[in-house]
């Protein structure tokens, strides 16, 4: 300190001048830096303020109509100015709007085009020591308003949590009310049908409906390699000659020869014999399909399904085309926990290791309906595999009763079968709506829906994506290259995804990815470091065998950022909305990482939007009102 102090003191000329010289750039350089900073941050909140003024504008001109422009002008300035930040001094601005009406009677239509332009005249406070008494920058935010079209694909939670503090009810209300507004905004487009919507309620599955059980797209034919989970057709109990068909040790497709014709037994036969429908929920397909829009034609041979995607030179384990087919559920009927045992002539009925929640059907009822002793083999000896053991009791052979083929004949399966108990355990939600311009169809698709049942976000937001597609499974989409159309995702959870766990060989209970069961466990397929290069899930780590909540929910989460991901790189924009979600829930970051503007040709297709919202109760409807405006046939598009 006290060299400084005789430094400052030192009336040597030479110092002094040095000094003098030295300090000139360094305050000439402190001094641009501070007033650029305060430029820089001015006129990022009058572009934003300009964004919102413009989005406002555009929005208002379907309620005022295309002839006040004077009125327009002064909403437009007014908006701008009122949420302009209060450190930016108006006088400083000059602010310009222009309306440019379009030409329908053109092809393709001219759209009307708003440009609002604000002139920024910032007066420097440092700067004018370098000479430079003022900064100016000329801020541009253009809309294009009407003549576009919009497919959205409702995706909404309709899980159990949905009950509480009526959010199923603020969620279909505040739903019905973004439907209207963009159906009035779509009513000033020149594009027939501009407005489309489909809604795909979801829950612990996805119902993709019943009639959809004969298009080509479904596994008719057992063929894909997690058809026969839980099933062992060597306990199937027939006089007729049968034949099974393997991928390497899979069986992806199981035969029986019917007064000389050769049918297929699928899932949908196992609900034939139970004389139970099934309710038109799908399962998870294999990685990589579980998060793609791939889809292929079984009306071909099974050699041409199996290589249909194997051109990239994909070996077929990681890339079988049947794996492309989707599958139907079906909840197995799962082990009982009593059995009945003979020794020396007396019967006595015991307790099994575990307990299982989905059990219909006694597992000791054979075709016939007739029950046999667990030591005792029963009468008909007209199994597949003759050598089949029926005595099997204890922990060891417990789950593999789960698979016996015969039971399901027996016709002894519990009343009533629901969806609480039976073949369609847990598919809780209505169908899928496909597509469609009317707005009471929507309206009614949202009014039907229903809280009941787990949570798996992937199965929606996919079946959302497919909604949306003009490839099978629906086509109603318009295709991808159409410039002027604009697909969208509005995504709803009130919670993480959640699978069912418990503490039986299963590992889980039985849903929309089946059994994390080792024979079956295809959770981990795809979720490399590699494969998640780029995400939030990069460097996490995945339990091989997932056995909790926590386990299941992380391997969902991956797995669903990948169906986000390729959802948005195939054009499509992603709104996500965490309703009523606690604080530090996993599924915050999920949603924020999911949601954006959709790719085509490597560029944003939406610009200075928000994708991203977290809210509670009653503010949903602030949140609906928000999607809306951004994408109520207009765009930002310079």
């Amino acid at each position: 300190m006290k060299r400084f102090v005789d430094f400052l003191k030192n009336k040597n000329g030479n110092i002094a001048i040095t000094a003098v010289i030295a300090m000139i750039p360094i305050l000439s350089a402190v001094s641009a830096a501070t007033d650029w900073s305060a430029f820089s941050r001015q006129r990022s909140a009058i572009q934003q303020s300009l964004d919102a003024a413009a989005l406002a504008s555009a929005r208002e001109l379907s309620g005022i109509g295309e002839n006040e422009d004077v009125l327009l002008k002064a909403y437009a300035k007014n908006f701008f100015e009122a949420n302009v930040e209060t450190n930016v001094d108006l006088s400083t601005i000059d602010f310009s709007f222009n309306i440019t009406h379009g030409d329908t009677s053109v092809e393709p239509p001219i759209p009307t085009t708003i440009e609002l332009t604000a002139t920024l005249n910032y007066d420097t406070v440092f700067a004018p020591i370098m000479g430079i008494d003022e900064i100016t920058a000329d801020i541009t935010s253009q809309i294009s308003v009407g003549n576009r079209s919009v497919e959205i694909a409702l995706v909404m939670d309709n899980s159990g949590s949905m009950s509480s503090n009526s959010r199923l009810s603020i969620m279909q209300t505040t739903t019905k009310a973004l439907v209207s507004s963009i159906f009035t905004a779509g009513s000033y487009s020149e594009i027939i049908d501009p407005v489309k919507f489909s809604v795909v309620p979801f829950a612990g599955m996805v119902n993709i409906g019943t009639n959809n059980k004969n298009q080509t797209w479904f596994d008719k034919n057992g063929w894909s390699s997690i058809h026969h989970e839980n099933f062992n057709w060597d306990t199937y109990q027939t006089t007729n000659t049968t034949a099974y068909q393997y991928s390497g040790s899979t069986v992806t497709g199981f035969k029986e020869q019917i007064n000389g014709s050769w049918e297929w037994l699928t899932r949908l036969d196992v609900f034939d014999l139970l004389n139970e429908e099934w309710d038109g929920c799908v399962e998870m397909r294999p990685w990589p399909y579980n998060s793609t829009d791939d889809v292929v034609s079984i009306n071909q041979s099974y050699t041409s399904v199996q290589s249909a995607f194997n051109a990239d030179g994909n070996s077929e384990t990681n890339n079988n085309g049947a794996d492309a087919l989707f599958v139907p559920t079906f909840a197995p009927d799962t082990s009982s926990q009593k059995y009945t045992y003979k020794n020396y002539g007396n019967y006595y009925t015991y307790n099994d290791t575990y307990s299982f929640s989905n059990s219909y059907i006694n597992d000791f009822y054979i075709k016939n309906g007739i029950q046999f002793a667990t030591n005792a083999a029963p009468e008909s000896s007209d199994f597949v595999n003759p050598t089949f053991n029926p005595n099997q009791k204890g922990s060891t052979d417990q789950i593999n009763r789960q698979g016996w083929m015969f039971k399901y004949q027996s016709g002894k399966a519990s009343s009533p079968l629901t969806s609480s108990k039976g073949p369609n355990y847990y598919c809780t939600t209505p169908a899928i709506t496909e597509l469609t311009d009317t707005k009471a169809t929507v309206d009614s698709a949202i009014n039907a829906m229903q809280a009941n049942g787990t949570t798996n976000i992937q199965q929606g937001l996919t079946w959302g994506w497919r909604s949306l597609s003009d490839n099978a499974p629906f086509t109603g989409g318009r295709p991808n290259d159409d410039a002027r159309n604009m697909k969208y995702i509005i995504l709803l959870t009130d919670g993480n995804n959640y699978y069912p766990a418990n503490s039986t060989p299963n590992l889980t209970g039985y849903g929309a990815w089946g059994y994390a069961h080792p024979s079956q466990n295809r959770w981990n397929e795809g979720l490399t470091s590699s494969d998640l290069s780029g995400t939030i899930y990069e460097s996490t780590f995945f339990d091989s065998t997932p056995e909790s909540h926590s386990d299941t929910e992380a391997i969902m989460n991956a797995h669903t950022l990948q169906s986000c991901n390729n959802a948005k790189a195939d054009g499509v924009s992603i709104f996500t909305i965490a309703f009523d979600v606690s604080s530090g829930s996993s599924v915050k970051s999920l949603l924020e990482a999911c949601s954006g503007s959709g790719i085509q040709d490597g560029q944003l297709i939406v610009k200075n939007a928000e994708f991203y919202y977290d809210v509670n109760g009653d503010n949903l409807d602030d949140a609906m009102a928000s999607i809306a405006a951004q994408i109520g046939d207009l765009r930002i598009i310079k």
